[in-house]
């Protein structure tokens, strides 16, 4: 009954990213003149811990993550990566400083309707050899599409990844956030929270914890990020920044103590961003 209720929740999510597909590409074009032109932005953030998706994915020690975007009339590619500066994985001995992960994105955004806006698109993590967990760790490939919504007093979204090459399943993220404008020299404040869903087909990389035969399938993690955005110069702000997450059910609690690298249910973390745009 469980794998039933999995496949015709697939079915309805595959559906729903198709309808959005539709959405896009046929939502109104600019008008005739506007002009269009590429766009590239960048950031490093410099943070004590590697938190993704409430996983600790470091330990006891801080990562540096640059991030570049090239953009052109709502298409985008980017390119991220992750520094971790002494690696170490639960009990394993350290392995040292180590390029550990490095993320492919290749996405479409658009304003559908008055606030309306949507985005598809696909991220390849490209892994490979991993001495921190003494394993070669395959790489994966997710698809993902999404809608958000701009209220006069908030921003709502929900997005849903598919993995389709390794770690079967979905993730569906629900997202709230807000920015405040200062009154001092071009500053603001960054609120943001969201909610994570797992629905993983494959027990051997999400085991459920009350039967490992099974994957995990529920609410799993939230958290919550705030920063104090600092413009340095026209085209770099300068963002301390710090995040709580945290559980969202005891099932999830057990997962992500299991899955972390440090064995944590719960992670502080923060630091600093430089990012620039043009």
């Amino acid at each position: 009954m469980k794998e039933y209720h999995w496949v015709r929740a697939g079915v309805g999510l595959s559906v729903t990213m198709a309808l959005l597909l539709v959405m896009l590409f046929s939502a109104p074009v600019k008008a005739e003149g506007e002009e269009d032109r590429p766009t590239f932005s960048g950031y490093t953030d410099i943070v004590s811990q590697y938190v993704w998706r409430g996983f600790a994915l470091s330990q006891d020690s801080a990562v540096i993550e640059p991030s570049m975007t090239v953009g052109y009339n709502g298409f985008s590619i980017n390119i991220w990566g992750n520094f971790d500066t002494n690696s170490k994985y639960k009990n394993n001995p350290s392995v040292g400083a180590k390029w550990n992960e490095t993320d492919f994105t290749a996405a479409y955004s658009r304003e559908i309707y008055g606030g309306l806006s949507g985005t598809v698109g696909c991220i390849y993590y490209a892994y490979g050899l991993d001495s921190t967990l003494q394993a070669n760790v395959p790489d994966s490939v997710e698809i993902y599409g999404g809608l958000s919504y701009a209220l006069p007093w908030l921003n709502v979204g929900v997005i849903g990844y598919r993995e389709v090459s390794h770690n079967p399943g979905w993730t569906i993220q629900f997202d709230l956030s807000r920015n405040f404008k200062l009154p001092w020299y071009g500053m603001s404040t960054d609120l943001g929270l969201s909610f994570f869903y797992i629905n993983s087909l494959d027990n051997s990389s999400y085991p459920d914890p009350t039967n490992p035969e099974q994957a995990f399938s529920g609410f799993m993690s939230g958290q919550g990020l705030v920063a104090l955005n600092i413009p340095v110069w026209k085209f770099v702000t300068v963002s301390p920044r710090i995040g709580y997450a945290f559980p969202l059910s005891p099932s999830g609690s057990q997962e992500i103590s299991l899955l972390s690298w440090d064995s944590k249910d719960w992670h502080v973390f923060g630091g600093l961003r430089i990012s620039a745009a043009f």
